[in-house]
């Protein structure tokens, strides 16, 4: 398939996506929704040096029984820090979503962030989500120059904190 992009969403992507990181090491400024200094996230998905990318779906996946720390989801013009930059600034990142495992949940269980409504559908399978809407209208579009970064919602790094994953595709 061709490198350039023009007119292929939201179906045709050039490389499948699925990505998987810790969240065991990673801050973010309590009772705040914006990334700040002490914000220490993990870097997702990197669109800012190709034509971007369409994700479908993005979960975390429990690691340790009962842990029910809310993760913050942030689109960022920077794919080398979130919040303040090497220099002292502050990078262009913005708050996207939170989502967390209620309580009770055995390692292994897994829950999916609720994804922006779409005018097009993406390739995604499945039943009804709980709010009965088909899941092939949901997703997220990372455009070129942006990328997706996610933190545990805590001022102090979680050691039990789950790992984050996202499927979709580059285009």
């Amino acid at each position: 398939m061709a490198a350039s992009s023009v007119n292929k969403q939201p179906m045709l992507v050039d490389r499948p996506l699925l990505e998987i990181v810790r969240l065991d090491n990673t801050t973010s400024p309590a009772a705040s929704a914006d990334p700040g200094s002490g914000s220490n996230g993990v870097l997702l998905v990197d669109c800012t040096s190709n034509d971007g990318a369409m994700l479908d779906a993005i979960f975390l996946i429990q690691r340790v029984d009962d842990n029910a720390a809310k993760v913050n989801l942030y689109i960022s013009t920077s794919a080398h820090s979130l919040g303040m930059t090497a220099s002292g600034g502050s990078s262009n990142a913005h708050f996207l979503g939170r989502f967390g495992f209620g309580a009770a949940q055995k390692a292994g269980a897994y829950v999916y962030a609720q994804l922006p409504h779409l005018l097009a559908p993406v390739p995604h399978a499945g039943a009804n989500g709980a709010d009965g809407e088909p899941p092939q209208f949901r997703g997220l579009y990372l455009r070129r120059g942006q990328a997706l970064w996610a933190a545990v919602n805590s001022a102090t790094a979680d050691p039990a904190a789950a790992n984050i994953a996202c499927q979709g595709g580059y285009y």
